[in-house]
């Protein structure tokens, strides 16, 4: 994304390297793409896909400079803030709290949130997550002071976490509900600012944050979730959560009215905990994607236990401030294994090894070099890595749920499963395909999900192999229907179209359809209609040599959304600038 981005930087352009296109909009949120964009333009010796790295692990690095930060705002002890910092740098409660996390760390002893970053690329979740602590910071402090300036500053954090990842968004959004109830009552809160500061929030993101993309990932999302279904289950467990956390919040605050820190972690932890737990435990998702979650647990649970701790030492009964003593060094001694492990365990074994060495690598290499006309159906791990080498389009992708068209999708998954091999050509042929890529169950490649993946030999000419690695090519003249009609993209949100057509002739593009392109023959303006399969289609004059042109330059629902969150930015500076 960051490579496509540092060479298209337009927001309102199209993407045609995954999924059959899209609008470019729709291929992820913008803030760590783009920043490693920017990067990468203005050090080229850095490429994108390395820039944006950097930038994930520094963001994952500063995870607990930012929770000190938080802890020493509520507490003002800068001891209270480090311990709570240090554990969460070396410690991770996930491992002893549920057994699948433990086995999934394998022989790399990580924290967690470094685990997943590694191992799982949750590098946007990991920013987001690193900036949550300062955006609640933000939120509190306007929820209890007057003024336009702590709205502004609440709602720059709770934009900056929006545009990162919605995961941690999402973990945002019920942390400022949680704000809500904890200090609902309290003496100069207004809930009336911090709903001001999630709307300005909003404005000033709604450049990217439009209705329909908003509408399209939360309609996806649950699909995209591991086909998440609000079953019995589900909806036990949502209507169990609301009540445990007006439990806890009720009788907390009857134990300790005036601590509205520790009330406030306490629900957090409670309310990740819930999601989490329930997960590992009964295989429940509360909520699409409940595993992921673990991150947000596991940083509110630390804090939560070091808040344990300093109350317990300034409790008059000196029996408790033992408690706190003798709690702290039980967890310490039983994470020092972690420590221990994380701290001397070396790095001999975790230099990067040159791509080349690698057959994903290899096979990108030697598809870019066919130089395809038609799209690549790239398999296994290879679909989400293909085009941060080389900007070659792919029925695969990184980022299902900003699809509005899944039939890609769909047909790939049957093409992966299915054992018939003519069927599967077809289906190739619908989508464009000129070469399929295939992992067999010998690869080195981890993630193998081709169930026959013999079923083209024979059947395909086979143009490339390594080990138990192939490249098939499939039989392809252009990416419309028409045969003798070229097809040339120039630019990633422009394609002509030269050829001689028929009478009647209806012309097919298998390119996802999208009502903002716009098309013209030979200057006159032509109808694009939407095909079954969610392609475009044409009905263009007959001619003997036809020119036709198909331009994406975004819709109008983008620019309005961009003129609104220009004039929010320009409201909101100037408000907080010029008024006291």
């Amino acid at each position: 994304m960051a490579r496509f981005f540092a060479a298209n930087p337009n927001p309102w352009g199209w993407n045609p390297t995954q999924y059959g296109g899209l609008p470019a909009q729709f291929t992820y949120l913008p803030s760590l793409p783009y920043a490693a964009a920017w990067i990468s333009r203005v050090a080229p010796s850095l490429e994108p896909d390395y820039a944006f790295r950097l930038l994930a692990s520094t963001f994952a690095c500063l995870g607990p400079v930012t929770l000190f930060l938080f802890v020493i705002y509520f507490t003002r002890s800068r001891w209270w803030a480090l311990a709570a910092a240090l554990a969460y740098t070396f410690f991770s409660p996930s491992y002893y709290l549920a057994h699948t996390i433990d086995v999934d760390r394998g022989k790399a002893y990580l924290p967690w949130r470094l685990q997943v970053l590694v191992k799982y690329g949750e590098g946007p979740h990991n920013a987001g997550l690193t900036l949550i602590p300062l955006a609640l910071i933000g939120v509190w402090r306007a929820a209890i002071t007057r003024g336009f300036r702590p709205v502004f500053l609440a709602a720059l954090s709770l934009a900056a976490v929006a545009l990162t990842n919605w995961v941690a968004a999402l973990a945002l959004a019920c942390c400022c509900l949680l704000i809500l109830v904890t200090l609902a009552g309290s003496t100069g809160f207004r809930a009336s600012r911090v709903i001001a500061a999630g709307a300005v929030g909003y404005g000033l993101a709604c450049f990217w944050l439009t209705p329909t993309f908003v509408r399209t990932i939360a309609f996806n999302w649950p699909a995209d979730a591991f086909n998440y279904q609000l079953l019995g289950p589900q909806r036990m467990l949502l209507a169990g959560l609301p009540v445990a956390i007006l439990i806890l919040h009720f009788g907390l605050k009857r134990l300790f009215p005036g601590d509205h820190y520790f009330r406030f972690v306490a629900l957090a932890c409670l309310a990740f905990g819930w999601v989490v737990l329930w997960f590992y435990s009964q295989g429940w998702n509360t909520v699409p994607e409940s595993r992921r979650y673990a991150l947000e647990m596991e940083m509110f649970l630390l804090v939560l236990l070091f808040e344990v701790f300093r109350i317990s030492m300034r409790a008059p009964i000196v029996p408790m401030r033992y408690f706190a003593i003798y709690g702290a060094l039980a967890i310490f001694l039983s994470g020092w294994g972690q420590v221990r492990k994380f701290s001397t365990q070396g790095f001999e074994d975790r230099q990067p090894s040159p791509k080349e060495n690698f057959i994903e690598y290899r096979m990108a290499e030697k598809l870019a070099s066919l130089h395809p006309q038609g799209r690549v159906f790239a398999s296994g791990g290879l679909r989400f890595r293909l085009n941060s080498w080389f900007p070659i389009a792919q029925v695969g992708g990184g980022f299902e749920s900003g699809l509005r068209n899944r039939t890609p999708l769909e047909l790939s998954y049957q093409i992966r499963t299915g054992a018939e091999g003519e069927r599967g050509i077809r289906q190739l042929e619908t989508l464009g395909v000129q070469y399929v890529a295939i992992h067999g169950p010998k690869s080195r490649e981890h993630y193998r999900d081709f169930k026959n993946p013999q079923k083209f030999d024979g059947l395909l000419e086979q143009v490339w192999r390594e080990e138990d690695d192939a490249i098939y090519r499939v039989p392809y003249s252009s990416l419309a229907t028409i045969q003798n009609l070229t097809v040339t993209w120039r630019g990633a949100s422009d394609i002509h179209i030269q050829g001689a057509i028929p009478a009647t002739e209806v012309v097919s593009l298998r390119v996802n359809y999208d009502s903002d392109w716009r098309a013209t023959q030979d200057g006159r303006p032509l109808v694009i209609e939407r095909d079954p399969i969610g392609y475009m289609t044409l009905r263009p004059a007959p001619s003997p040599a036809a020119h036709i042109e198909l331009n994406y330059r975004g819709s109008s629902e983008q620019r309005i959304m961009a003129a609104l969150s220009a004039l929010v930015w320009l409201g909101s500076i100037w408000a907080t600038v010029f008024r006291s």
